[in-house]
């Protein structure tokens, strides 16, 4: 993986989104050529990267830890939930952010499409998503309600389907390696694999993460696109 020879001595930070038994396995190949490893997963879309919003979960040797720090808070993270020695604790702590993130994404969506389909209106419920329910909820529903869940033709999503795909499998692979079923898990999975088809069937349109609202659309007759979405594309091929 790296040059042994030449990171020795050194600290490694990972702060990608990988399985918790990957991380497990590259702690202990680096901790083999004596470099310490640490796991430092974001919770955050590139948006907060840029902004130094990020919340890092942090786990690995205490003396790296402590000698990284200062460079993560304040500087690319709001916040750092220090977990302990076990690197691979780090990403397990992601994967079931990750989860709980998802299932509230597929909870969202569905509230909004039984508003709409009920005649309730998707303005009033963002309106009790807003007040109510915090600040990750309400930007969930505004990526449903702005055409975020499928952006414009040529934009690039806010947080990719690819890596949701990748998130929440982890996550349902976690719980079966512990005998546990995440049954919303299942069911987010399950819609994101459809968007995804929908995806190529528009000749691998890019889509959001939030695109599993499309989909929960289409289970209700509804059409994937939003009457909103609709006008965008077309005002932006004219």
């Amino acid at each position: 993986m790296i040059d042994g020879g030449h990171f020795k001595g050194k600290i490694v930070v990972d702060t990608t989104t990988v399985h918790p038994q990957t991380t497990a396995r590259w702690a202990q190949t680096l901790r083999e050529l004596d470099v310490q490893f640490l796991a430092a997963p974001a919770f955050g879309a590139s948006p907060l990267a840029e902004s130094g919003q990020l919340l890092l979960a942090l786990a690995g040797p205490p003396a790296a830890r402590a000698a990284v720090k200062p460079y993560l808070a304040g500087v690319m993270a709001r916040g750092i939930i220090e977990i302990g020695d076990d690197a691979s604790k780090a990403t397990m702590l992601k994967t079931t952010g990750n989860f709980i993130i998802a299932g509230l994404m597929e909870v969202i969506a569905e509230a909004h499409v039984l508003a709409e389909k009920s005649g309730l209106g998707s303005t009033v419920l963002e309106a009790l998503i807003k007040e109510n329910f915090g600040a990750l909820a309400y930007s969930d529903s505004q990526r449903m309600t702005t055409g975020v869940y499928i952006p414009g033709v040529g934009q690039q999503p806010f947080s990719g389907l690819d890596l949701a795909l990748k998130d929440v499998g982890h996550g349902i692979s976690c719980a079966r390696d512990v005998g546990v079923k995440l049954e919303v898990g299942e069911v987010v999975i399950g819609h994101l694999e459809r968007a995804k088809k929908f995806s190529e069937e528009k000749g691998n349109r890019a889509l959001d993460s939030s695109s599993l609202y499309g989909v929960v659309r289409q289970d209700a007759e509804m059409e994937f696109e939003t009457e909103f979405v609709k006008r965008r594309d077309e005002g932006a091929q004219s």
